[in-house]
Formats: structure tokens, C-alpha cells, sequence
């Protein structure tokens, strides 16, 4: 088949796979939920100079997947899938370009092999359906590395490296301006590691890496002018800020212990984190037309994974850029099988058991626990009030949630029983299995999840914005508030200071301390949410009163 037949078959699966359902999840709180109302308030304001919430400068991120949002926004209508559109051309663009960088070094077969993996992964599946930045993140900083790689290959086919090192430096370019620095941090720590094990450090400390710079500002340059033009330095100095506070690992709601992300991946990159492990140290086979390639695979999950296990700031985002690694070694160790070359070690079955054991536990965990009544003692003394509120509130689960996890399990029972039998290994099945569950889970389970988790305050707060009241979240951080209420800027006009809160004290949190309901002008239209745990003070005791319990919140309406 040719090469150009070969990329619209896979951009066809790629589509047709991810965009099934993706409408059946809603938007999680936080992330999902804060970009799709950053885009949303930037096509209420025609604001597209920088990110905001609330309508006011959010400075956490740079734009860009917020300009692909707010497009896809205005093409499409303000629906669920429309805000996650920009990560599903991702994933049809990351399914091509595995496939071309595996024909580019000759192995068309490993190209194919690594699409799949890259499409069928448990957790990169389920990535590809979301709303967050880092799958065109990633998709960027990938490109970026390709880009170098090819430089170290342009001596060798006596080609002129000057476009790949512009190229480089405008995939970081896109890179910065998705997600901010890091990408620059990343790459390079890449680039280096390869280079000092290649010794070929001609390749960095040489005149053309200026086009790269040039790439990079080339694009920054789309962004932080005309910004500058307009609003000054204040944004840029907030956001860089912002950046060097988040690397230093000062937000203390990401900790999580050092092996946190070792965990994630073993488990959530099913199987490709368990097929990759033969060759995340070393070349298992000499391949002069991979090595190279596999050199900078095995230099940018080792990087990332060092880099976020050090930080304390640790959130499953942060390793997805390890699954780029993942999916082509265990695409390489299948491509091995397959072409004869070489076995899946037996060794290799006992933590594929033990990953498939635990998303097993997982798929069936979750519907079983929230299925349980009454809610059993040894569970229900170990949660908080929030969390009691909202396993009491849901209704039961319907049986067919249990379905991912049934024929998860019984297809890698019969696979396992196929290999103790001493059969021939066929790992291309274990993606097949993987990504099947992964998109029964995504339309039977994780919509069950997101409906009982989020459901019943989603409910609440569009039932209450229909009335036309004005809704607080005081004591606890959302974004549902402001993309389910769909504030507009003159909600936040004249709002009158909080009082009598100190500056530290966390409530209201959502409004940057703005508060119409500390002082407002029609008490009826006003109301604020609070989790069920939350104790009022004397203060708030004497100003609001509980109007309703829903779950794990609680609304007061003004005395």
C-alpha cells in the first residue's frame, strides 16, 4: 500500500475511534473545565491576547490551546467535544507521525506498529478524549526532537540541516506557547544526553543552532508583541513568575511521593509500559537504522521521568510526555516478535500479570464501590464528609459499567492461559484488548464516574443560573461555576471588596476576593456553595442560612 493510503487509513481509524463518545464525558473539574472557560471567555470578550478567568488575566498559561479551543468553539457550538476536538487532531496527527518517523528509518512495519500503540494504549486512548493540554504539548515537543534527530541523520545522507534546526526551534515555539518553558527544558535536556553519549558535540555548539533560536522567538514573537503593544510587561513578568514557582515545586496540592509517576505509568501505559521495559536500558538488538532513534526514546523517558520525580509538583499530566517512549519501545519489542527476531521474555509475564491485575482491580473497584449499600464500616470511617455526601447522593450503577472490566478480564485470562500453554507469543493482541477497553470504558464507565461525581453540583448550579442567581464557591476551588454559569464581564462589574476576610484566608476564592454576596444588592439572586464540611463562622452564620444539600454540597441563600 502507499505511504499516502497508509497515513488516511490511520487518520480514518484514528478519527472514527476517538471521536466515539466524546461527547459522553463532561469537562472534569479542574483542568478541562478551567481551558474550555478560558476559550470560552475569550470568545465572549474577542480577547485573544492572553488567557483569563473570570474575566480576569489567568496567568498560568500561554494561549495557544486556548486559541485552538475557542476556534473549535466558534466553528462547532459551545459542546463538550468541541473543546476536546484540538486533542483528537492531536491524536490523529501523533498516529501519522509515528508511522512516518518508522518509514523514515526504513520499518514501515515498526511505523505501523508503533501507530497502534500509540492510538490503543489504555492511557493514551483515554488522553487523546480529553480536555487538557498536555496531548498537544507533548505532540509539539516530540516534533521537536524528531526535528534534532534528523540533524544527527543529515551527514549521513549528505543533506543540509539548516530547516531541521529552524524546525526545531518553531516545534518549541509551539511547544512555549501551549504550555510554557518547560518544553525548552525538556528538549534540551534531551538533546544533551544524546549528544554526550554520541560525543558529537559539533551538532549543538555549531552556527546553525541560531536558526533554532530564530525558530523559537520567530514564534514567541506571534504572541509577545503584539501583548506587549497592549497590555505592557505586567502579564509576561506574572506568568514567568508563575512558571519558576510551579518548577520549584511550591504548590503544595500536586505532592505526591517520588515514585508516584514509576507507579502511574506501570500501571495507566497498559501494555506498552510493560512490553517497553526489555528495552528501556539498552538495546536488546542491534539495529544501526533504530539505535539512534531509540537513543533519544530511552533520553526523553528517563529525562522526564528523573526531572518530575525530583520536583515536588506531581500530577499524572506531567509523565504522559514518558508514554511517546512507552508506546515505541513496546511497538519495537512487538515489531522483534513479529519479524522473528526475537521472543517475549517469559520473565515479562509476571508484571504484565501484575499491571493487568491492578487496572482489573481498578475497572472493577469503581463501579463495585460505588455500588455498595450501605456504604461498609471499614470504608465509611476512612472518608470525609465530602466524600460520604457523595457516595449517598448518586443512585445505583447500571450492571453494563461492569463490562469493561468483564472482558478486560476474561481476554487476559485467555491470553495468559494461551501463554503458559508455551504457544507463540502475540503481543499485537494485547493492544487490541487495551484499546477495546479503553474505549468501552470511556462510554460505559468514566461518563458513569463523571455524572456521579460531578453531576448532582453541575445540576445544581445550572438549575440555579436558569433563575438568574449569581453563585459563589467559597471555601473550596472550581471552575464549574463560571463555565456552567456562563458568567459574562458585567457580573463582575462593581463588586464590593469582601469583608471583614484577611488577605490569606481562602474564601472566596473564585473571584480573585471579588464578592457580591458579602454585600449584595438583591440578597435573593445571590447564593453561595460551600462542601458539606465546611463550619460557618459567626460572620457568615449571621448573613446566610442553608438553602439545600446536594451530595457533597451545600448552598446558603442570604437571611
Amino acid at each position: 500500500m502507499k505511504k499516502l493510503n497508509v497515513h488516511i487509513v490511520f487518520s480514518l481509524i484514528t478519527l472514527g475511534l476517538l471521536m466515539f463518545g466524546l461527547n459522553m464525558i463532561p469537562l472534569f473539574d479542574w483542568d478541562e473545565l478551567n481551558f474550555a472557560e478560558s476559550a470560552r471567555e475569550m470568545n465572549v470578550t474577542k480577547n485573544y491576547l492572553y488567557v483569563q478567568m473570570g474575566f480576569e488575566p489567568f496567568w498560568e498559561k500561554p494561549p495557544l490551546f486556548m486559541w485552538l479551543q475557542a476556534l473549535s468553539e466558534r466553528l462547532f457550538g459551545a459542546h463538550v467535544w468541541a473543546y476536546k476536538l484540538p486533542n483528537v487532531l492531536a491524536g490523529v496527527a501523533a498516529v501519522n507521525l509515528v508511522y512516518h518517523i518508522g518509514d523514515n528509518m526504513g520499518k514501515r512495519m515498526l511505523g505501523s506498529f508503533w501507530a497502534l500503540a500509540t492510538l490503543l494504549s489504555f492511557g493514551p486512548y483515554l488522553y487523546w478524549k480529553s480536555g487538557i493540554i498536555d496531548p498537544v504539548f507533548n505532540l509539539f515537543i516530540v516534533a521537536a526532537i524528531y526535528q534534532w534527530y534528523k540533524i544527527t541523520q543529515a551527514s549521513l545522507k549528505n543533506e543540509r540541516a539548516h530547516t531541521y534546526y529552524l524546525m526545531v526551534g518553531v516545534y518549541l515555539g509551539l511547544a512555549f506557547l501551549t504550555k510554557g518553558p518547560v518544553a525548552i527544558l525538556i528538549t534540551g535536556l534531551v538533546v544533551v544526553v544524546v549528544t554526550a553519549i554520541r560525543s558529537k558535540w559539533h551538532e549543538v555548539f555549531n552556527i546553525k543552532l541560531l536558526l533554532s533560536v530564530f525558530g523559537l522567538l520567530a514564534v514567541l514573537a506571534l504572541w509577545v508583541l503584539p501583548l506587549l503593544n497592549s497590555n505592557g510587561a505586567q502579564f509576561l513578568q506574572e506568568f514567568i513568575d508563575y512558571q519558576i514557582v510551579l518548577f520549584k515545586g511550591q504548590i503544595e496540592r500536586h505532592n505526591q511521593p517520588w515514585f508516584y509517576h514509576i507507579v502511574v505509568l506501570f500501571f495507566v501505559a497498559f501494555p506498552s509500559s510493560i512490553l517497553a521495559l526489555p528495552h528501556l536500558f539498552r538495546n536488546q538488538i542491534l539495529d544501526r537504522n533504530t539505535d539512534i532513534w531509540s537513543l533519544f526514546m530511552r533520553a526523553l523517558f528517563w529525562s522526564v521521568l528523573i526531572v518530575f520525580s525530583i520536583t515536588t509538583t506531581k500530577i499524572i499530566h506531567y509523565s504522559s510526555l514518558c508514554w511517546w517512549s512507552l508506546t515505541y519501545f513496546g511497538a519495537y519489542q512487538v515489531y522483534l516478535v513479529y519479524t522473528n527476531r526475537w521472543h517475549l521474555p517469559k520473565w515479562l509475564l509476571i508484571p504484565l500479570f501484575v499491571s493487568f491485575l491492578g487496572l482489573a482491580l481498578g475497572l472493577w473497584g469503581i463501579p463495585l464501590l460505588f455500588n455498595m449499600r450501605p456504604t461498609p464500616v471499614w470504608l465509611e470511617s476512612r472518608l470525609d464528609l465530602f466524600s460520604k455526601g457523595i457516595l449517598s447522593a448518586h443512585t445505583s450503577w447500571e450492571w453494563w459499567v461492569l463490562i469493561p472490566a468483564a472482558l478486560f478480564t476474561v481476554w487476559m485470562l485467555l491470553w495468559f492461559f494461551h501463554q503458559l500453554m508455551g504457544r507463540k507469543s502475540n503481543a499485537v493482541i494485547l493492544y487490541i484488548i487495551s484499546g477495546v477497553t479503553a474505549v468501552l470504558a470511556s462510554t460505559l464507565l468514566i461518563p458513569r464516574v463523571a455524572d456521579t461525581l460531578q453531576g448532582p453540583v453541575t445540576n445544581l448550579i445550572q438549575n440555579e443560573t436558569k433563575k438568574g442567581v449569581f453563585l459563589e464557591a467559597w471555601y473550596y476551588k472550581t471552575y464549574a461555576l463560571y463555565f456552567h454559569g456562563k458568567f459574562q464581564p458585567d457580573d463582575f462589574k462593581n463588586l464590593n471588596p469582601e469583608l471583614p476576610v484577611k488577605e490569606d484566608e481562602p474564601y472566596p476564592q473564585q473571584t480573585a476576593r471579588r464578592s457580591h454576596a458579602m454585600n449584595p444588592d438583591n440578597k435573593e439572586l445571590i447564593k453561595v456553595i460551600t462542601k458539606v464540611q465546611f463550619v460557618p463562622d459567626h460572620s457568615f452564620a449571621e448573613k446566610f442560612e442553608i438553602d439545600t444539600t446536594v451530595g457533597g454540597y451545600r448552598l446558603w441563600k442570604r437571611r
